[in-house]
């Protein structure tokens, strides 16, 4: 018995110190920059953009195949940070409109659809009951309207207040401003 398990604790320090070995041999180094892009996307991995995920979708930005103002769900915060990354420039519109997702209750029969879609998790309910969105985690991708068969989902813009205006991050000076 106990040469079962010193057999087994040797074993798994072999394997163990060859996979480490291996992971150090066979690192595959990427681009910081998509690193970074990558770091400043939702991750939803909701396909909005044209791209299967949001790190193809930072490898196609930084390629110069995909607009930094792709991704819909980022707004106009994300596009103007990663077109700075980038060093591009991009027509912004107006205002960033945000939506929410809301639920009619009296039509909600439960089906599931719509919180198997969300690539949020901001719709929660059990198969056969009511459906609810969590608006703070919602972020408008309208991914769960284009699944509900009962129509009861509908996207309503959010108006900014205090409790859902964000402040972008302040930036770093220039050497150029700063020196004047």
């Amino acid at each position: 018995m106990i040469i079962t398990v010193i057999f087994f604790v040797l074993l798994g320090a072999v394997l163990g110190a060859a996979l480490g070995y291996a992971s150090s041999v066979f690192k595959v180094e990427s681009n910081p920059l998509v690193d970074e892009i990558e770091a400043l996307m939702p991750g939803g991995q909701c396909g909005q953009c044209g791209v299967a995920g949001c790190r193809q979708a930072a490898e196609a930005m930084v390629r110069g195949e995909l607009n930094p103002n792709a991704c819909p769900l980022g707004g106009q915060g994300l596009t103007q940070t990663i077109a700075d990354l980038l060093g591009v420039s991009v027509e912004m519109g107006e205002e960033d409109i945000q939506w929410v997702a809301t639920v009619n209750e009296a039509e909600c029969s439960g089906c599931g659809r719509c919180y198997k879609a969300c690539p949020f998790d901001a719709i929660v309910g059990a198969t056969k009951q009511m459906h609810t969105v969590i608006s703070d985690v919602c972020t408008g991708c309208k991914l769960c309207t284009q699944v509900c068969a009962q129509d009861c989902l509908t996207m309503v813009q959010v108006k900014p207040d205090t409790r859902t205006w964000f402040w972008p991050k302040p930036q770093q000076p220039t050497t150029a401003s700063a020196a004047a």
